[in-house]
């Protein structure tokens, strides 16, 4: 069988305008095809020619639509064309199609090419190359009826049993199916030297063709002729008399369409040289980054070529993260997708340019390989969470969206991967005012106001700095950020207020200089916003129980220091209630005031080794020397317990020793059987004993009896008033104490004989 080759009358070529247009359709593109790049021996790969999964119907379709932007014609263009289909069996070269109701033009070339494992891509050409039907505006009834050429013989008219688009387009898949499969019953055979005349003229001559592989010997036996040197020469245009140009028209029309015929990618290497070029018209540019080769993955896989194909293309300047289309609009990429471009100032801030110096012009083919995207956006965000302000050719790190809206960016922003501006230089980061920063992948916490960066110190989340991060952002960034002077503690100033306060995870902590033995100085100056994004936990006052965040020990506040409390039995000791509030404030609070001597159990005894004095432990003031147990019996103390020398020699001595007498308050008291008797005023004179001050913390340790009466008791029985001269005065019988003295009435207070002897006796009552 002889396949009529079609002489295409040669086709009319475009020039782009040159203008640079931004965020405009896509639009036909100008011709890429470079004629030096024309292999007769390798027009297209097999692996190309036979992919029949190269479209689907859809794409071809609006493939089809997008050629045909006006159809005038009165019968039909591809676009809009449909028929019947009828049942093909099948074969050893095409399996078998079911027959249909009425099918599109793009349904039909889809079907026959995964049919017959032909390309959707490679029928699409041929429909072109044959009748031009695929730009055609005005297509006749015969175009559609011989779409393909196939059996239109040079030298005889087409067989109108082949003829209806459908079988043209099925018999000449299922044709070059058979070339494939019996390459030595054709004139033209792959693997070895092949004479090939310019034309169907002998005369016109020949050339000798090594044709490299199945596809492109069954291009010459559908149309046995390769062009001649006229014709390459105007590659858009037509050559001399003995011109042929069906498969130079294949080639140009697929490289147009759908870029290079040989490789399927753009992107190339030699063997000797790791370096990855993007090749595109003329033109090859290095790709010298491992993220920007990632992103281009539209244009295919890296393939490994020779050095004299490499070698026909002009080396430029490398690959960087702006492409240009043929109608002028320039794009961001990344992972596939194209981003638009809305003015040459927005390329520039993304550090590119308009200039040919910076950009990578790309072909219509090339461009539309890629996933449209939408217009470039000032903001952008990465995959991981990071956002950046792109501006002036430099990425500016957001910490926020209140720091975004602060600095008057727009909402609106684009998410791509994380190496999409991963070459851009950081400027400094944008972030708003007295906010709390984390540094990305430490566990580093910044505190940040007043156009300055201070480091957090000490634990973040004691200091409630972990709860309230605004954000995280790059060490990067964060070292673009003035650094202030010193370091942030937590103890702060509010605007107005001398007071410092101390920030903690539960809020803040209002301690007064002065108070704990804290002087107030080296606060930070806080501004008001930071101190209202904290409630108020607690005010520190003398008596208050505080603990550090993340320690046990718990500390009672003096008017001059914070004392350790020794244990729970001492803690109870020191506390108005059975279950004491005890605040836990940050440990930089603790370490502000002055720490003192450890608390020891207010209202118990105490002794440390090698010393066999006693003493009370009178709350938080001082040590009394005990002399006798019958003193602490009698007032009820009875706890003794032994510490480091250390500890007790920490508590100042008191110079008196302990006696019978107390005063709590304005309250004098004395100690008899177990507890403590108030005295009333007047009957202070009939205790000529000594007195000794308990502070406040010991007085609530202590039992409080029945006040004082003035008749004591001591343990023999005896019976005396107490006169007001200071004397005891013997009571001779209980028949008198009872009655002639009343003591039916007022009762006697049983004491220590101790007690008794220290009053001095007078005449019997």
């Amino acid at each position: 069988m002889t396949v009529r080759a079609t002489l295409a009358a040669a086709l009319a070529i475009v020039v782009a305008a040159g203008l640079m247009t931004f965020a405009s359709p896509q639009i036909e593109s100008a011709k890429a095809a470079d004629s030096s790049q024309f292999d007769p021996g390798n027009i297209i790969s097999d692996a190309l020619f036979y992919n029949n999964n190269a479209m689907g119907s859809a794409a071809i379709q609006s493939f089809l639509v997008s050629k045909e932007p006006g159809c005038t014609s009165s019968y039909a263009c591809m676009w809009n064309y449909g028929q019947s289909t009828p049942a093909m069996a099948a074969s050893s070269y095409c399996s078998a199609i079911a027959a249909t109701g009425v099918m599109n033009a793009a349904n039909i070339i889809f079907t026959v090419g995964q049919a017959c494992g032909i390309s959707q891509k490679v029928l699409l050409v041929l429909l072109q190359k044959e009748q031009g039907l695929v730009t055609a505006t005005a297509p006749t009834s015969r175009n559609f009826t011989y779409a393909t050429g196939f059996n239109c013989p040079d030298t005889s008219g087409c067989d109108p049993s082949y003829g209806g688009f459908f079988y043209q387009v099925y018999y000449a898949a299922r044709q070059f199916k058979i070339y494939q499969a019996h390459p030595t019953s054709f004139n033209f055979q792959a693997g070895r030297v092949n004479n090939i005349q310019f034309n169907p003229n002998a005369a016109c001559g020949s050339k000798s063709v090594f044709i490299q592989n199945a596809a492109t010997a069954g291009l010459y036996d559908y149309t046995p002729y390769t062009p001649n040197d006229a014709a390459m020469s105007n590659l858009y245009g037509t050559g001399d008399g003995c011109s042929s140009y069906g498969n130079r028209n294949f080639w140009a029309y697929y490289t147009d369409w759908f870029g290079s015929t040989t490789l399927g990618t753009s992107l190339v290497r030699t063997s000797i040289d790791a370096t990855v070029y993007l090749v595109s018209g003329t033109t090859k540019y290095p790709v010298t980054s491992p993220a920007i080769l990632a992103a281009l993955f539209p244009l295919g896989q890296t393939a490994t070529v020779s050095q004299s194909y490499l070698d026909k293309f002009t080396t430029s300047h490398a690959v960087g993260r702006s492409l240009r289309g043929p109608d002028g609009s320039i794009y961001f990429f990344d992972a596939g997708i194209l981003l638009p471009f809305t003015s040459c100032t927005q390329v520039t801030d993304y550090g590119a340019s308009c200039d040919p110096s910076s950009y990578t012009q790309l072909t219509d083919a090339q461009i539309k390989s890629f996933y449209p995207g939408p217009l470039v956006t000032p903001v952008l965000g990465t995959t991981s969470g990071t956002r950046y302000w792109i501006t002036g050719g430099t990425k500016r790190e957001i910490l926020d969206n209140q720091s975004q809206a602060a600095a008057g960016l727009p909402a609106a922003m684009n998410v791509l991967s994380d190496n999409a501006v991963a070459d851009l230089p950081y400027a400094a980061p944008v972030v708003r005012d007295s906010v709390f920063i984390g540094q990305k992948g430490t566990a580093t916490v910044d505190y940040f106001q007043t156009n300055a960066l201070y480091q957090v110190s000490g634990d973040p989340a004691q200091l409630g700095a972990t709860s309230r991060l605004a954000g995280s952002l790059s060490s990067s960034s964060l070292a673009l950020l003035p650094a202030g002077t010193g370091s942030f503690s937590g103890a702060v100033t509010a605007p107005g207020d001398s007071r410092t306060q101390f920030l903690g995870a539960a809020g803040r902590y209002v301690w007064p200089a002065g108070v704990g033995g804290f002087s107030g100085t080296g606060a930070f100056a806080a501004s008001q916003t930071l101190i209202d994004s904290y409630p108020v936990a607690g005010t520190i006052a003398v008596g208050t129980f505080v603990m550090a965040s993340g320690n046990a020990t718990v500390y009672v506040v003096t008017a001059t220091s914070l004392k350790p409390i020794s244990s729970w039995s001492s803690l109870l000791s020191l506390s108005s209630t059975p279950n004491p509030t005890i605040l836990t404030v940050p440990a930089a609070a603790i370490a502000a005031a002055a720490t003192g001597p450890v608390a020891l159990t207010a209202g118990s005894l105490a002794y440390s080794p090698g010393n066999a004095t006693v003493y009370l432990i009178n709350g938080l003031t001082d040590k009394i020397p005990v002399s006798s147990f019958d003193m602490t019996s009698q007032a009820g103390v009875t706890a003794l317990a032994q510490f480091p020398v250390s500890q007790l020699e920490a508590y100042p001595t008191n110079p008196s020793i302990l006696g019978f007498g107390y005063v709590c308050g304005t309250t004098k008291y004395v100690a008899a059987a177990g507890s403590l008797h108030p005295i009333a005023a007047a009957d202070l004179p009939r205790f000529p004993i000594s007195f000794i001050t308990l502070d406040s913390y010991t007085c609530t340790q202590m039992k409080i009896g029945t006040p004082a009466v003035i008749f004591i008791r001591t343990s023999d029985g005896s019976i005396y008033l107490l006169d007001s001269d200071g004397t005891k005065r013997p009571v001779s019988s209980l028949q008198r104490f009872l009655y002639p003295l009343n003591g039916v009435n007022i009762g006697y207070l049983q004491v220590s004989q101790k007690l008794a002897d220290l009053i001095p006796t007078g005449i019997p009552a």
